[in-house]
C-alpha cells in the first residue's frame, strides 16, 4: 500500500503542536508516509511575545524527523485556519490525490493512521464515499452497531482523510451552498434535525461571523449525498479547549474523548446511511451543544448573570 500524504496545520500553539507530532510519529506508518506542515504566519500588529510562540512552534516542527519525509510550508503572514486549509489539502491533494488531515491540537492512536489508509484505500473508488474520519464523539453506542465502522453522511473535521475525486467536489461558496440546501430541501437533516444550527452557521459564515472551511465541507457532504466511515472507537481526541485558541468553549471540554489503543478493523459494511448513528450524534449535540430547553434557560440565567455583575 502506498501511504496517504499528511497534512498537519499548526500556528502559535507550542505544547499542542508538539503532542501532535510525538503522537503521530508513534504510528508505525509514520516511517512511510509524508508529512506537509503548514505553519501559518503571525497576525498584523502581533505582538513580540506571540511572534515568539509562532516561532517556537516553527522550531518544534523542524526539531525532529517525524515521519519519513517532513516537508515544512511557512507562511509570512496569517492567512487563518479556513483559508490555510483549503490551499493545504487542494495543494497536497493534487500532487497524491488522497490525503490525511489533522490540527495541532489533536492527539492520535498509535493506530491512527492505519486505520485511515485502510479506510481510503477500501473506498478509493466507491463514489458515494467522501472521507474518512477518525474521531468519534463519546456517546453511547446503540445495540445494534455490531461492526467495527459505520458510515454517516456528517464528514467531520477531527482528524479526517479524502481523495481528489470528492474535495474537487468541495464548494467554497457559501451562498451557492445556502442555495442548493434549500433547493434540495436539506435544512433539516442538515441540522440533525433540529439539533445543532447548522444551517444558521452557514449564514453567519456568509456574513463574516465566523470562518468555517468545515461547514462548507459539511454542506458539499448533503448537496451531494456523500458519507463518511467512521470508526465505533475513537482513535482521536481533542485537546484544544485552551484559552490560546481561538475556538475554545471556556468550560469543560465535551469533545474530549480517550483514544482507543487498539487496531479498529475496516470490515465491510452496507454503502448506505446508518440514520441510527445520525441519531445518535444528534441526540449529543443537542444536550451537549445547549440546544434543549433546560440548556437555553442555563445559557440565558448564565448571559443575565454576567450583566449584573459586569454592570
Amino acid at each position: 500500500m502506498e501511504f496517504a500524504p499528511i497534512v498537519l496545520f499548526v500556528y502559535n500553539r507550542p505544547e499542542l503542536t508538539l503532542s501532535t507530532l510525538e503522537h503521530l510519529s508513534q504510528n508505525k506508518e509514520a516511517e512511510e508516509s509524508t508529512l506537509y506542515v503548514y505553519c501559518d504566519g503571525p497576525k498584523a500588529g502581533a505582538t513580540p511575545e506571540q511572534r515568539a510562540q509562532v516561532d517556537k512552534v516553527r522550531e518544534i516542527v523542524r526539531s525532529r524527523k517525524w515521519c519519513k519525509e517532513v516537508i515544512v510550508m511557512a507562511a509570512e503572514k496569517n492567512k487563518g485556519l479556513a483559508t490555510a486549509v483549503i490551499d493545504g489539502v487542494t495543494e497536497v491533494i493534487a500532487k497524491h490525490g488522497r490525503v490525511i488531515v489533522l490540527e495541532d491540537d489533536l492527539t492520535v492512536s498509535p493506530y491512527f493512521l492505519r486505520f485511515m489508509n485502510d479506510g481510503l484505500e477500501k473506498y478509493a473508488n466507491e463514489e458515494k464515499v467522501m472521507a474518512v474520519h477518525g474521531y468519534l464523539y463519546p456517546a453511547p453506542l446503540p445495540a445494534s452497531q455490531t461492526a467495527s465502522t459505520f458510515l454517516i453522511h456528517d464528514p467531520g473535521s477531527l482528524g479526517w482523510g479524502t481523495w481528489a475525486r470528492a474535495w474537487n467536489k468541495f464548494e467554497p461558496d457559501t451562498e451557492k451552498v445556502i442555495a442548493q440546501i434549500k433547493e434540495k430541501k436539506l435544512k433539516r437533516a442538515f441540522d440533525f434535525w433540529g439539533a445543532y444550527p447548522f444551517f444558521r452557521m452557514l449564514h453567519q459564515h456568509k456574513n463574516g461571523k465566523v470562518s468555517s472551511w468545515a461547514i462548507r465541507w459539511r454542506g458539499t457532504a448533503y448537496i451531494h449525498d456523500m458519507l463518511t466511515l467512521y470508526p465505533v472507537k475513537s482513535l482521536v481526541r481533542h485537546d484544544g479547549n485552551v484559552a490560546a485558541a481561538t475556538h475554545h468553549f471556556k468550560e469543560e471540554d465535551w469533545l474530549y474523548t480517550e483514544i482507543y489503543q487498539h487496531p479498529v478493523p475496516v470490515e465491510d459494511i452496507p454503502v448506505t446511511n446508518n440514520l441510527a448513528m445520525e441519531k445518535v450524534f444528534a441526540m449529543f449535540l443537542r444536550y451537549h451543544a445547549g440546544m434543549t430547553i433546560p440548556a437555553k434557560i442555563r445559557n440565558r440565567l448564565k448571559q443575565y448573570w454576567k450583566k449584573i455583575v459586569g454592570s
